[in-house]
């Protein structure tokens, strides 16, 4: 799947299923600069992301229903800290530097 923000595309992998969104990126070594993953949720809720056993830095960026940037977080590799955000429906993972902002 094609995501675009701004003037940049990329291609995702859809994680939609619970299975798939608990891999995430866990266990890739490399991700190229225009590839990244999106978690849908059928509705907005609270989500917790962590890094365990992802070997790549990473934003992890937080969308809202109106597909709109709620935050950027940067994911250390292979962390088990916590990232949450309340009230998501999209989760964006790119390497870490990829110049989204929030808005």
């Amino acid at each position: 799947m094609k995501v675009k923000i701004g003037k940049k595309e990329y291609n995702v992998e859809v994680a939609k299923t619970e299975a798939e969104k608990l891999k995430g990126l866990q266990g890739r070594d490399s991700l190229n600069s225009d590839e990244g993953m999106l978690f849908i949720y059928d509705e907005p809720q609270d989500v917790a992301f962590w890094m365990k056993d992802t070997h790549i830095p990473l934003d992890i960026i937080f969308i809202d229903e109106d597909q709109e940037v709620i935050s950027v977080e940067q994911g250390t590799p292979m962390s088990e800290d916590l990232i949450e955000e309340t009230d998501v429906q999209y989760v964006l993972e790119l390497n870490q530097g990829s110049g989204v902002k929030e808005g």
